[in-house]
């Protein structure tokens, strides 16, 4: 495909790898990769609100939101697309984590997605929260550049689908608990008498 076969994405990435690149920064840029691993940090998060009856539907949401993002994310487009990853295409670069296997492809980044998902899911439900989500989802999505496991594009593109999908997950649990919801003003039962 044309759009994986542009200049650009392996330009910002190797001028990430020699602008960024540091001794210091790779352990940093590792931890903040592995929070997210296998949904983690998001995974407890929505767990966690699930526990609170007044957080209940945004954990609902997180976890509708993270499960979505891996059905289409890494069950669907990344089997459809099939593209390898960098560390695959430029084997020389330098490793600081094990090298994924070539099958466990690159489009899209299922990082940028799941936490973008997450994040857009705490920005509808709280503006002040969600930009701490987002400047969080925002930093794993650099670090899979920063590790070399990604191209600009997957992360971007896990992003705004991640970011499309945290919100309509939100919108559809919001819509649904507001179907659910009794109106005070109804009566409680509507007893018939039997003749």
């Amino acid at each position: 495909m044309s759009f994986f076969n542009n200049p650009w994405d392996p330009a910002i990435l190797f001028w990430i790898q020699h602008v960024f690149v540091h001794p210091t920064w790779t352990p940093i840029m590792i931890a903040i990769s592995n929070l997210v691993w296998r949904g983690g940090i998001w995974v407890l998060l929505g767990l966690g609100l699930c526990i609170h009856k007044t957080y209940r539907n945004t954990g609902i949401s997180i976890l509708a939101a993270l499960i979505l993002a891996t059905i289409l994310g890494d069950g669907i487009i990344k089997h459809l697309i099939m593209r390898l990853r960098p560390c695959i295409e430029y084997p020389w670069v330098p490793m600081a984590i094990p090298t994924p296997s070539p099958a466990d492809y690159s489009f899209t980044s299922g990082h940028s997605f799941a936490s973008f998902a997450s994040a857009s899911v705490l920005w509808c439900k709280n503006r002040y929260i969600g930009i701490f989500a987002i400047v969080l989802a925002a930093a794993v999505a650099f670090s899979r550049l920063y590790l070399f496991v990604h191209y600009p594009s997957d992360v971007l593109t896990g992003a705004l689908l991640g970011s499309i999908i945290g919100t309509i997950s939100y919108t559809c649990v919001a819509a649904v608990q507001k179907k659910l919801a009794v109106d005070p003003k109804a009566p409680a039962h509507n007893h018939q008498k039997i003749s």
